[in-house]
């Protein structure tokens, strides 16, 4: 029976395995409910019991076909010996929390500890490819079933969540293998690591932020840019987007919320996105804060980063690397 006993992992690296083939490429798109990054820690369920499942449901942001399924799988310790379990599944989308009949099935996966499982081809000798058609805007319902119990036992490994918050009408649970139940009732604290990733035949459509501040669905990048709309993103939709944002207004230096892309050009500002509610700096690079850049302002920018200060972190991401070194010298480039 499930019983929700969320253990956090290690903070471990976030890595690809490939027992069925390689991560995406081309025109293919991972759908994904978790944020779950690299370096990011995320949050073990050894909750689960022989023949029951934990599912996501995900929506296509075109036509095109599943090629394949990504499973992220750990043990509090790490290490385990591979895992094999009973099947991955893809359901129609049914009402949730009940999925609706099966598209497909994946029999026997094998998992490896540690690492964001992916899943290709059907069978182990990889001659007969996933290959599930959608259309764009399509509910899906990707599923994995449990051979082994895991219940109550921290040692053994099972599937993660990302630990930061359960999205209502996305993840579920099917206990005892008979009820599937949301899995944010059931004290689940964030969405499941399951993910599909879709080869789309077509431009993939999303949401759409226009210029009155309203939001349109189905929209291709193509059709945003042809509208002066600000897309959104491969399978964004308009429930979840906020299509007023921070305006950041040069002539009294003054960064106002609640902005729509044309309001905020009427009065001569600089439009920040949509959903937010602060404005970035005028010129990021400036760390002087005397209107020109030189020689003063990277070694200011080297000393930050040193000492490792919240200025010299360009990428927002809380650690100082390459790439925040990266993005202060396309900033610097830029000129203010």
């Amino acid at each position: 029976m499930f019983r929700f006993n969320l253990r956090p992992a290690l903070g471990s690296v976030l890595c690809l395995t490939a027992l069925a083939g390689a991560p995406a490429i081309g025109d293919e798109i991972v759908i994904q409910n978790d944020t779950l990054t690299g370096g990011s820690a995320a949050a073990i369920c050894p909750c689960f019991t022989a023949g029951e499942e934990a599912a996501v449901w995900l929506t296509s942001p075109c036509d095109g076909n599943i090629v394949a399924i990504q499973v992220f799988w750990r043990s509090f310790t790490g290490g385990s010996t591979i895992s094999l379990e009973d099947s991955i599944i893809v359901y129609n989308g049914g009402v949730f929390p009940n999925p609706g009949s099966a598209k497909d099935t994946l029999d026997g996966p094998a998992l490896n500890d540690g690492v964001l499982n992916e899943y290709r081809y059907k069978d182990e000798n990889q001659t007969i490819p996933i290959s599930i058609p959608v259309v764009a805007d399509e509910e899906f319902v990707v599923s994995f079933r449990f051979a082994n119990t895991n219940n109550q036992n921290v040692l053994l490994p099972s599937i993660v969540s990302d630990g930061l918050d359960c999205q209502p009408m996305k993840n579920a649970v099917k206990a005892n293998g008979t009820t599937w139940t949301d899995a944010c009732s059931l004290g689940v604290s964030g969405d499941w690591v399951i993910r599909a990733v879709v080869d789309c035949a077509g431009e993939p459509t999303g949401s759409a932020c226009l210029q009155d501040g309203t939001c349109a669905d189905g929209m291709t990048e193509s059709d945003a840019i042809t509208m002066g709309a600000v897309w959104n993103g491969a399978g964004s939709t308009c429930a979840e987007t906020a299509c007023v944002g921070a305006c950041y207004i040069p002539a009294t230096e003054q960064c106002v919320g609640g902005f729509s892309l044309a309001t905020c050009d009427q009065v001569g500002g600089d439009w920040q996105g949509p959903g937010t509610d602060a404005c970035a700096p005028s010129c990021p690079a400036d760390l002087t804060e005397d209107g020109v850049l030189d020689f003063f302002d990277v070694s200011a920018f080297l000393d930050a980063f040193g000492a490792q200060k919240s200025i010299a972190d360009f990428t927002g991401d809380g650690v100082y690397d390459f790439f925040d070194v990266s993005d202060f010298l396309d900033a610097f480039g830029a000129g203010c």
